[in-house]
């Protein structure tokens, strides 16, 4: 990815707000704020009655225009080819204007301010709206994965998590300040994440690990965002009840978005908690250097400064090292070898996933002597490793691929239709909520999509944060992980089918939050299995399951079906005349859920082969963790 310019006057780095700009922190949290926004597709089930009946369009017409702004979601190639190359501003800057054109048109157009344009054209429209999305989503995870190598599952699911917040952020400001003017809602969707993407372009860049920086300081900082991020959804959930029951004055409503907006804004503390975390970790270092220097004899000293002789080149620790044949008496190797398994790269992290937890706290000739043994032990079982392996052609799994390599990949189509079994069904479900509320009686179908926007933030939070404690704490594949989410949308859609009194919220909170689990685990198989490298590409490649599935399983399936049963109950009352095909009752997606809960247990077989097949990928990247606790 090429680097941002100077984005004007920068603080100088020695000053506190020159610490917060270098802090990748604070890129981090920028990126939340974009990523608030990068979810607006999520929201179409509350305004996709509008264009239903301002335009006229039948229920299928409605879920093809939900498959084109599927589409538009997915189709991140682009996105993700212009990341290697232009920065990280341009990237934004892109999807900004895509957004304003295509939603800010599509409210023209429903309120009538210009001509209504032809329906093939207002799916074009839909597409280039929801397209920006892939620009926010492609610049905000390829930078933080990078600027965060050694915690991408938290990364991810965190990024991902307010991605699924979105609708029902949208929805509280709407109802604040616009209900209730449905058309305004387009409006937002339109103008707001233009505003935010051209605000936080210039702050979000790649930051290199500080030395500094340690697994202590990053599980602080995320454990605080975690807790901010719950307090948000559940404050959300809250108000969302709340307002749905009484009737809320304009100043409390008021009140309520504020505080909301509070809450988003919080995590700015985290680049604050982390410098002093840092400076007291290096003050007690330097206390402690200070006493053992006091206290070794110099007969010690002596053995401590020979033992710190370098094994290997001073500069191995940050860059990449090669030997001949003639150096270890074997055939050649790329520092970065796995044992066994992996002949290739294998960077800092190894080292780092090496390191006992309290090394940190050695002095720094002891600490760089335990280092230099670690990456040793780590290269001459590398060298081990080659001479007994014979390579294949191509990289092996955790290696870094390109596209067409992983192409050719069992592994990566497994997961990708697992992925359409999965994202498929639960986009489809996120797309007709509010003509499944409506045909189940309820009133306010605002009301469940907000509900499925949060459960589907929650789902991401715990999907990022349940594969990381499989792959770290038990060396177990991610995927397990996916397999539960899998099973959980299983039965979510058998309680969408039957549509039993009270079984809509149920099946809400569990399709929510297995499909939002998806997209926090998703993205770390991808960067462990075909490497961070190329990792843009892959990620927009798998985003592209979603619409795969959702123009089966909604386009062709759901609208259908629906169309079928509202025609036959207009039948039934003599109403022919009648353009507003409406249908009520569990029968008109009943059948659509049924099969999609086959097509789930399909991806759940799916994501077991995956796990058997990956296993001992996770087992030499964190086994090693794991018995040297």
């Amino acid at each position: 990815m090429a680097p941002a310019p100077s984005p004007g006057v920068i603080p100088h780095p020695s000053s506190l707000l020159g610490r917060l700009w270098a802090s990748r922190w604070l890129v981090l949290v920028a990126s939340f704020w974009i990523q608030a926004c990068a979810g607006i597709g999520y929201a179409f089930g509350s305004y996709s009655s509008l264009i239903k009946s301002s335009l006229g369009y039948n229920q299928q017409k409605v879920n093809i225009l939900g498959n084109a702004k599927d589409i538009g979601d997915a189709i991140g190639l682009i996105s993700g080819s212009l990341c290697e190359v232009l920065p990280v501003w341009c990237i934004y800057f892109i999807g900004a204007v895509q957004n304003l054109v295509g939603y800010g048109w599509l409210w023209l157009i429903v309120t009538k301010k210009v001509t209504q344009l032809p329906f093939w054209a207002v799916c074009i429209l839909m597409f280039i709206g929801t397209n920006g999305e892939t620009y926010f989503n492609t610049g905000s995870m390829v930078t933080n994965v990078r600027n965060f190598p050694k915690s991408r599952g938290h990364v991810v699911g965190l990024l991902k998590g307010f991605t699924g917040l979105c609708s029902a952020i949208f929805t509280q400001i709407y109802t604040t300040f616009f209900a209730p003017d449905v058309a305004a809602y387009l409006f937002i969707v339109a103008v707001g994440p233009t505003m935010v993407a051209l605000f936080v372009m210039f702050i979000i860049r790649p930051i290199k690990e500080k030395p500094g920086d340690s697994m202590r300081s990053e599980r602080i900082g995320f454990t605080f965002i975690y807790a901010d991020c719950l307090v948000v959804a559940a404050y959300l959930m809250g108000v969302m009840i709340l307002q749905d029951f009484i009737s809320v004055t304009y100043a409390l409503s008021l009140t309520f978005t504020l505080i909301l907006l509070f809450l988003i804004l919080l995590p700015l503390v985290t680049p604050v908690v982390s410098w002093l975390v840092r400076k007291k970790t290096s003050l007690a270092l330097s206390r402690n250097v200070s006493e053992v220097k006091t206290s070794i004899p110099t007969s010690q000293h002596a053995e401590e400064k020979s033992a710190a002789v370098p094994l290997l080149p001073e500069g191995a620790l940050t860059t990449q090292l090669s030997f001949t044949s003639e150096d270890l008496g074997r055939p050649q190797f790329g520092y970065g070898s796995r044992p066994a398994s992996f002949a290739g790269s294998v960077d800092f992290s190894e080292i780092e996933d090496e390191k006992p937890s309290d090394i940190e706290l050695l002095p720094e000739a002891i600490r760089k002597q335990k280092i230099l043994e670690i990456r040793n032990r780590i290269v001459f079982a590398a060298a081990e490793g080659a001479v007994r392996v014979k390579r294949k052609r191509g990289p092996r799994r955790g290696e870094d691929f390109t596209l067409l390599q992983g192409l050719i990949k069992a592994d990566f189509w497994l997961l990708f239709f697992a992925l359409v079994c999965g994202a498929g069904t639960g986009l489809t479900a996120i797309d007709n909520m509010g003509q499944l509320s409506e045909s189940q009686g309820y009133a306010n179908s605002n009301v469940f999509v907000s509900m499925l926007s949060i459960w589907n933030f929650l789902g991401r939070l715990l999907g990022g944060y349940a594969s990381e404690l499989l792959a770290r704490g038990y060396a177990l594949p991610r995927s397990w992980a996916l397999a539960v989410s899998l099973l959980l949308m299983t039965i979510g859609n058998v309680l969408f089918a039957m549509a039993w009194p009270g079984t809509l919220y149920v099946g809400t909170l569990l399709v929510g939050i297995g499909y939002g689990s998806h997209w926090g685990i998703i993205p770390p198989i991808l960067s462990e299995i075909f490497g961070l490298k190329n990792f843009g590409m892959f990620y927009n490649f798998y985003i592209m399951a979603s619409p795969i599935g959702s123009i089966f399983f909604s386009g062709f399936l759901a609208g259908y079906l629906y169309d079928i049963e509202a025609a036959k109950q207009q039948a039934g009352t003599l109403n022919l005349n009648s353009t507003d095909l409406t249908c009520l009752g569990a029968s008109c997606f009943r059948l659509t859920f049924l099969i999609m809960t086959g097509v789930c247990i399909v991806g759940i077989v799916l994501t077991v082969v995956v796990s058997i097949r990956t296993s001992s990928v996770y087992k030499a990247l964190y086994g090693k963790q794991n018995t040297s606790r």
